[in-house]
């Protein structure tokens, strides 16, 4: 049976206006520029392409004359933007940071729910066990706190972290895997450090900012070996493959790389 996760939204009215979407629903403005531009432009290694390089890299001049490269087209980001869920802000944030980064104020245009939407961890929770702690940061971890709990289903665990590929830098939250032993998930909690420290500057977290991804992982952790080549009889060949399907062509389609390898079992 196929697993479910279920998301309990405790502020009634949230989980319409701003509910949690599959990550694949979110659209990196990022992204769609990045299609825009393979749209109008092409491979990012055809030769109109080379003046906007500072220094010509070699290998640009070895690219097949028909060569369809460009970042939209990157299998493993779309992998990465597509897996999961997405979980956002409901209302607009105003911070401020005060004593040269030592605290925040916070104000919003509408109390949504009934516990306060930021709180912070204490500065001794974190900052004194690390070394390289991030520049122009606050040394409190913030909290944003929204109405979301989570079932997480038997025999799985819940990853949440940053969202990926985010293109933001005002913050970045932190990593956790959430287990079902311990009951409800409280997944609306959101740690992050706030990377603004100047008392002189405003900064507004608008209502549809992303704050989280989640993904269920299995909780059983797999069994894992380190080969040396010598010892793995197929990979030479395995990689030639890949070597083949990848590059054999003038025209490179994921779809057909992917196609074979499933039909080998993988």
């Amino acid at each position: 049976m196929k697993p479910k996760l279920e998301f309990i939204c405790t502020s009634p009215g949230i989980e319409e206006v701003y509910p949690i979407i599959r990550a694949s629903e979110y659209r990196h403005s990022w992204i769609k520029k990045a299609v825009a531009d393979m749209k109008s432009g092409g491979s990012i290694t055809a030769d109109h392409r080379k003046d906007y390089e500072n220094n010509i890299a070699p290998e640009m001049n070895q690219m097949k004359p028909d060569d369809e490269r460009h970042t939209a087209k990157c299998p493993a980001l779309q992998m990465v933007q597509n897996t999961g869920w997405i979980m956002r802000l409901h209302q607009d944030i105003r911070i401020r940071t005060i004593g040269n980064g030592e605290d925040i104020n916070w104000i919003i245009p509408f109390q949504s729910q009934q516990e306060p939407i930021v709180s912070k961890h204490m500065e001794h929770s974190f900052y004194p066990f690390f070394e390289n702690w991030p520049k122009n940061t606050l040394r409190k971890i913030l909290k944003i706190n929204l109405p979301w709990h989570a079932r997480i289903p038997k025999g799985y665990k819940l990853l949440q972290t940053h969202p990926f590929l985010l293109d933001d830098n005002r913050f970045t939250t932190m990593s956790g895997v959430l287990d079902p032993h311990l009951g409800i998930a409280s997944v609306g909690t959101i740690p992050m450090w706030w990377h603004e420290t100047n008392d002189d500057v405003d900064v507004t977290l608008k209502a549809g900012t992303p704050l989280a991804q989640f993904i269920l992982i299995p909780k059983e952790e797999p069994d894992f070996t380190q080969v040396e080549l010598d010892k793995d009889p197929k990979f030479q060949k395995e990689y030639r493959m890949n070597q083949l399907l990848l590059s054999g062509t003038f025209k490179r389609s994921y779809q057909k790389v992917k196609d074979f390898w499933k039909s080998k079992g993988w």
